[in-house]
């Protein structure tokens, strides 16, 4: 059985990409989420840092409002060290993006 974990959120802004950097995982992890709540987002990045000093981009684009983007890892990988991603609001002042994990089991 999966388990969904809220990691929380963060405001971007509409006139420059906002840089985050999530290191605040509550232990392994088999898929991130990210969901823009109030408007679609562009991000110029988002990369997965592992433990071991390896990162992957894994998205680069537009996600548009309420549109759930989710990365899977092979397995649990507690390797995951954070998620760095650039990102602004496409029409509005600013938007939320919401962060959720799932762990299986």
């Amino acid at each position: 059985m999966a388990a969904v974990h809220q990691l929380g959120a963060v405001n971007v802004s509409a006139d420059h990409y906002t840089q985050v950097s999530w290191s605040r995982f509550d232990g392994p992890v088999a898929r991130l989420s990210f969901v823009p709540d109030n408007d679609a987002v562009d991000c110029d990045h988002i990369t997965i840092n592992y433990r071991d000093g390896t990162s992957h981009d894994v998205l680069s684009g537009v996600l548009l409002k309420d549109q759930r983007e989710t990365i899977t890892f092979p397995g649990t990988d507690s390797r995951l060290r954070s998620v760095d991603f650039a990102c602004k609001a496409e029409h509005f002042d600013g938007a939320r993006i919401s962060l959720s994990a799932v762990s299986d089991g």
